[in-house]
């Protein structure tokens, strides 16, 4: 990521849509998710509040909670974020950079960047293999282990020939996970791995909730230049 031109862009486009609050809390969320690499993250906002920002009313106090909620509605209703799931632990977010929002940047159109992406080949361009890579923050899409360049392959969702090469249809799986899988259906697969507590019942269903998300065009990977 070029975080000069992220900050420049922030600073530049961004901000002077935001309030202060959403400033913090949009900073905040970048912080722990595309700082990291990772396209999604989970924030339990009772806590993370505190240490966010100080509000302007008695000195040293964060802002409220129902503050932190209703900031988070507007930066979603401003494109800045989806709000994907509730969970347990918080609010499972996705975060958008300013040239990825439409109408921030001049020039720049994410309705335009969403048309490219669904043309793309991320299986047989080779350079584009690691947005699917990044897209599963360095995890197998099946058993959740962890991955680095060298022990990865880009696996089908869907075997060829009927499958294609969108992201739609592509993982990043372990190499052991690739060769387990073979043919057989996913879901079949992810239950499989359950059955041998690879996944427990709680992962298993995430893993299920993270397929019908690829396959509904959800899970997009971000597309960041070289």
């Amino acid at each position: 990521m070029d975080y000069r031109s992220f900050f420049e862009q922030f600073q530049d486009y961004l901000a002077p849509k935001l309030d202060t609050y959403e400033q913090a809390i949009y900073l905040y969320i970048f912080r722990h998710s595309r700082l990291l690499g990772k396209d999604e993250v989970v924030i339990g906002f009772k806590s993370a509040r505190i240490r966010m920002a100080c509000g302007v009313g008695t000195r040293g106090s964060p802002m409220s909670e129902a503050t932190a909620y209703e900031k988070l509605t507007s930066l979603a209703s401003k494109k800045c974020i989806d709000i994907i799931s509730s969970e347990r632990s918080g609010r499972r977010m996705r975060l958008y950079l300013p040239n990825e929002i439409q109408g921030i940047v001049p020039g720049k159109s994410k309705e335009t960047a969403e048309l490219n992406i669904e043309e793309m080949d991320f299986f047989g361009v080779p350079e584009n293999r690691r947005f699917i890579l990044e897209r599963e923050s360095h995890r197998c899409f099946y058993c959740m282990c962890g991955l680095n360049p060298e022990n990865y392959v880009i696996e089908h969702v869907l075997s060829r020939p009927k499958g294609n090469n969108s992201y739609r249809n592509l993982v990043a799986a372990c190499r052991e996970c690739n060769n387990r899988k073979n043919d057989s259906e996913v879901a079949d697969f992810l239950r499989t791995l359950y059955r041998e507590s690879f996944l427990s019942v709680a992962e298993m269903k995430e893993r299920l909730g993270k397929l019908d998300q690829l396959k509904n065009g959800i899970l997009r990977p971000v597309i960041q230049p070289n």
